[in-house]
């Protein structure tokens, strides 16, 4: 391990930060919960955190370059995650007025593609974390464990401070007895996922 307890730290704390700072990903798990409940909510953290931490490793192995490369792979997965994303949306501005305790969950795999397809289709990620690595680790010295350590540190903060984010979204949810309340959040929700599908999309 290449990495001192005081860089471990410094890491943790900056990734602790950056996972706190709203953006896309967050504002979709977040209406994800209000509308659907905590499972797809937290499907679709997941996949956000996988995509990253995919990503982490990439810039941590010298991949990141390589990647910047596959310009059109990007633009389609973005395409597919803010199709999904303005889809969940519409289902939210449709939603009936009363919760129906007998419908079911949406697919919690759905959910964790469009997460894992919001971050994978970012190629801004892997130049931020090319760009932010080198601050805490030397590049050239980095091992195994290292990036171990990173990776664990990212999904683990992530968890915690965006799952706080659906904790508190879901309670909304669940107070939401009266059906005028109910149908207005769901569409302030379903605009949230509507514009974040649009902002994915027309991001350069």
């Amino acid at each position: 391990m290449s990495m001192s307890i005081e860089t471990i730290i410094a890491y943790a704390f900056a990734m602790g930060l950056l996972a706190a700072t709203p953006g896309p990903g967050v504002f979709a798990t977040v209406a994800q919960a209000v509308t659907k409940g905590t499972a797809p909510a937290y499907a679709m953290l997941t996949g956000l955190i996988v995509s990253d931490i995919i990503y982490l490793v990439a810039a941590a192995t010298g991949l990141g370059l390589l990647a910047q490369q596959f310009g059109e792979a990007f633009t389609l997965l973005r395409y597919a995650g803010a199709a999904y994303l303005i889809w969940l949306g519409w289902t939210s501005w449709r939603a009936p007025k009363t919760i129906d305790h007998t419908a079911p969950s949406p697919a919690k795999a759905r959910s964790f593609i469009a997460g894992f397809l919001i971050s994978l289709s970012n190629p801004k990620v892997i130049v931020f974390y090319l760009a932010f690595l080198p601050t805490f680790v030397d590049l050239q010295a980095i091992n195994a464990t290292d990036v171990g350590i990173m990776a664990f540190i990212t999904a683990a903060l992530s968890y915690i401070i965006l799952g706080s984010y659906i904790y508190g979204a879901r309670r909304v949810g669940q107070s939401l007895r009266q059906p005028t309340i109910k149908k207005r959040f769901d569409r302030a929700a379903g605009t949230l996922l509507i514009g974040t599908g649009i902002f994915v999309a027309a991001r350069n």
